[in-house]
């Protein structure tokens, strides 16, 4: 009790300084112009391998990064009636480093090298402001020793006792033994030395991933035979790819209640839709949200990242991805500091990951929170004749934009014009805060120049193509459009077509306006969620779903959904 007394002294007081250099910071900011230097900082130094700091690091975190490749590698079997805990036995490899660096990380308030302070005492005796380091991240390449094993008990509180449970198949020790053996890792620590993983990329999941592919194979013969894309697809070209990948994005609305319940639904929608990449925005972590019901600084070994909690509810359902996640924000609360950001799950290999920072206005309320963009390129890989193996590369992008005007139309400017130094096809996509008329939107789409963009590059199809738009105005979804047309005419007042849940409306998807926030109340009345396409024949879009909007009841009968926005998905043809 004393411990734990002793830890709540320290985050108060931690926060009680974070709060004093804010609003310091904030009146020395009021002059300040948009900057894309504040936010998390640090230059990444050297690691020894073999330093104390490093094997301290990882006898903490070595049981959290086995049983991540358990849930990775394990295949999991369904059934029902289970309680609310469920017991995994799952092996622990030793784990050895390969290579490694790490990045000490403050926080910029203004991008002018004014970091949030903290006192201190320096080497004289004297109380002075030094910076606050908000943490430290670790990048690994770790390689697994399968021959050195030992076993450990996990008990997941990650399910509710009104779901369908799962348990474990223990016939993959094969697997577990032979697959995987090299990750790509990164782990934070933070201010209060508790771990998190940030970073899980298997570096050998072909194997793994076979199944899943497979799993998916009728449902895209389904689709391809359903619609055309209106681009021109070259039938004679002997070195058309000819397979399907879904892409899927969603914004998780943080840690707000009923979370334990919420994130259920979301894992049921994405275990329906089985989309190849799924990019998430709004994911927290905290020291004060974790698995567990009660909150406990204490509880080390649980996660308290958003991230963790989708990947093993995934991974329960025989869905694998590896991920990577992107903290931008950084909000001090009354329980300490809280992280947020982006991430993207895939099934498929990650090459390449990116990201930049994009500017804000730190004077403005609207645009005081960090945006970011973050870039995976996937590695796309098809067998060809039994013998040969080729593979596309997929530029994936994702952001969260700000609520002020102005700061949309730059985050909208910098994103394109940075995901325009890629090689296409390129996939963006994220909660833009933006409805579709609006400059910035219209500016991605090339209908509205910012800085001369398009006049200086000769508008060489560097725009994007808004793929909710190109389906919902195909000519195979004339019909279904014009009856939901209807619909809204004999319904005057709803505001959508799935407007009302007394029905299955709110599966469908919307083709009229294609809204997509807020879902609370069944009532989505915006789009600002969107998913672009770059302006190519690479990819021809076959398909486009927006989910999510269906509420469930909680025990006390009111209901809940699974974010305040809807999901949206889109399948590709890969020429």
């Amino acid at each position: 009790m004393k411990h734990i007394l002793q830890i709540h002294s320290m985050e108060m007081y931690h926060f009680s300084i974070i709060l004093f250099t804010l609003v310091l910071l904030f009146i020395n900011n009021t002059f300040s112009e948009p900057t894309s230097n504040a936010g998390i900082v640090g230059e990444f130094e050297s690691l020894s391998l073999d330093s104390k700091e490093l094997n301290k690091l990882l006898d903490q975190i070595e049981p959290t990064i086995n049983l991540h490749r358990y849930f990775y590698l394990n295949k999991f079997q369904k059934v029902d009636n289970l309680k609310n805990r469920i017991k995994y036995n799952y092996p622990i490899f030793q784990l050895q480093v390969v290579e490694g660096k790490l990045q000490k990380q403050f926080l910029s308030t203004n991008g002018n090298g004014d970091n949030l302070k903290q006192p201190a005492y320096n080497s004289y005796g004297q109380l002075e402001y030094q910076d606050f380091q908000i943490g430290t991240l670790y990048e690994l390449t770790l390689f697994v020793d399968t021959t050195i094993q030992q076993s450990k008990q996990y008990e997941t509180f990650i399910r509710n006792q009104s779901t369908t449970t799962i348990i474990e198949d223990y016939k993959s020790k094969r697997i577990l033994e032979s697959n995987c053996r090299y990750l790509s890792i990164k782990l934070f620590k933070d201010y209060l030395k508790l771990i998190t993983i940030q970073q899980f990329i298997c570096n050998d999941n072909d194997n793994n991933n076979k199944n899943n592919n497979n799993n998916n194979d009728e449902q895209q013969k389904d689709i391809l035979s359903t619609i055309s894309s209106t681009n021109n697809i070259n039938k004679d070209n002997n070195n058309n790819f000819n397979e399907t990948i879904k892409i899927m994005s969603y914004n998780t609305w943080n840690f707000n209640e009923p979370w334990k319940d919420r994130r259920i639904l979301m894992a049921d929608l994405i275990e329906k839709e089985l989309p190849d990449v799924i990019s998430f925005q709004e994911l927290r972590f905290s020291a004060w949200d974790s698995e567990v019901k009660s909150s406990n600084p204490i509880k080390m070994g649980e996660e308290r990242n958003q991230v963790q909690h989708l990947f093993k509810l995934l991974g329960e359902r025989n869905l694998k991805y590896n991920f990577v996640y992107l903290p931008s924000m950084v909000y001090p609360t009354s329980t300490g500091l809280q992280f947020e950001g982006l991430s993207i799950f895939s099934k498929h290999e990650i090459s390449n990951i990116d990201s930049i920072k994009l500017s804000r206005d730190i004077k403005k309320p609207d645009d005081a929170h960090q945006r970011s963009c973050l870039r995976v390129e996937i590695n796309f890989k098809k067998k060809q004749q039994q013998q040969f193996e080729i593979s596309k590369k997929i530029n994936i992008f994702t952001s969260h934009f700000s609520l002020e005007t102005d700061g949309s139309k730059r985050n909208a400017y910098e994103s394109l014009n940075w995901i325009n130094s890629f090689k296409k096809p390129h996939l963006f996509m994220g909660d833009f805060n933006l409805e579709p008329n609006e400059n910035a939107i219209q500016f991605l789409l090339g209908n509205y120049d910012i800085n001369n963009y398009y006049k200086d590059n000769n508008n060489n199809n560097n725009n994007l193509i808004d793929t909710w738009v190109e389906f919902s105005n195909h000519p195979n979804q004339k019909n279904e459009k014009n009856r939901q047309l209807q619909f809204l005419k004999d319904n005057e007042g709803v505001v959508s077509i799935v407007g009302i849940e007394d029905t299955d409306r709110c599966k469908e998807t919307d083709l009229v306006n294609g809204f997509t926030f807020p879902t609370l109340y069944s009532k989505p009345s915006k789009r600002i969620d969107f998913l672009l396409r770059s302006n190519d024949q690479i990819l021809s879009l076959i398909d486009f779903k927006i989910g999510g909007r269906c509420s469930k009841l909680s025990p006390f009968n009111s209901p809940f959904y699974a974010s305040d926005h809807t999901s949206i998905s889109a399948t590709f043809k890969i020429n």
